[in-house]
């Protein structure tokens, strides 16, 4: 069974048509690159994963449980089954990273106070951060900041962990590093599902077991990343290859 399944799925804001049919199977246990130019439809796809979003048309799975049929309680305990990593962390600048990381269980958990702290030096170690356990966000470098928002997705050891361009804004060698992160953490949990929003071609190649490419709201290629660099579809091409000239146009 797989761990994300769109069918059909069909979302506009006003006049804008986000997903026109979008129909993709995301598998489990491996990383799922998805990509494209950005407005293609690729947050919004995770939002409807979550439930965050309706379609206006289409149905939603996440593994057996489907998402367009649940009501807003069923809802939110689906998200907790979700882990998300946002593109420029979102942490709480007013608290130090024990209580970034801490936030979760404490919302949504029952755990004593020492089970707290126990599973936050869990997973702080393996991001290499258990010496800025009290250091406040200020006071942390941009990779740092990544770390602790990963360690914060994980920490309730979710089901499925969510990637909103990870690497938007960071250097070459910070990249290399988060996308390492991520390749790591995937290994480590290999009954987690992880799903990436990309555009990044050196990342899908380095990191990506399944790779999806979005374009105006639908899959146009799903499978391996070897098909990226075998497809003859002229879109996908000028995309991996980054090309101005195609039929994908430069505004």
């Amino acid at each position: 069974m797989d761990a994300i399944r769109f069918e059909g799925v069909e979302k506009s804001f006003g006049q804008h048509h986000v997903l026109r049919g979008l129909d993709l199977a995301i598998p489990r246990g491996c990383i799922t690159m998805v990509i494209g130019r950005s407005g293609t439809g690729k947050s919004v796809m995770l939002k409807h994963a979550m439930g965050l979003l309706r379609p206006e048309k289409g149905r939603i799975w996440v593994g057996s449980e489907e998402v367009t049929a649940l009501d807003k309680r069923q809802l939110r305990t689906l998200r907790l089954r979700f882990g998300m990593v946002f593109q420029h962390g979102a942490l709480f600048d007013s608290m130090t990273v024990r209580q970034n990381v801490a936030f979760p269980l404490r919302e949504h958990t029952p755990l004593s106070e020492a089970e707290v702290q126990e599973r936050v030096r869990a997973v702080l170690g393996p991001v290499g951060l258990l010496f800025a356990i009290d250091k406040m966000p200020g006071e942390l470098s941009g990779g740092m900041r990544k770390r602790v928002a990963l360690a914060r997705a994980l920490v309730h050891r979710p089901e499925i962990l969510l990637y909103d361009e990870p690497t938007t804004g960071l250097d070459p060698i910070l990249t290399a590093q988060v996308d390492r992160l991520i390749r790591d953490t995937q290994d480590r949990h290999p009954d987690m599902t992880s799903v990436v929003i990309s555009h990044d071609m050196q990342a899908t190649f380095r990191i990506a077991d399944h790779v999806a490419f979005l374009h105006d709201g639908k899959v146009l290629l799903a499978g391996p990343p070897g098909r990226l660099e075998t497809t003859e579809d002229p879109r996908v091409r000028q995309f991996v290859e980054g090309r101005l000239d195609g039929p994908i146009g430069v505004e």
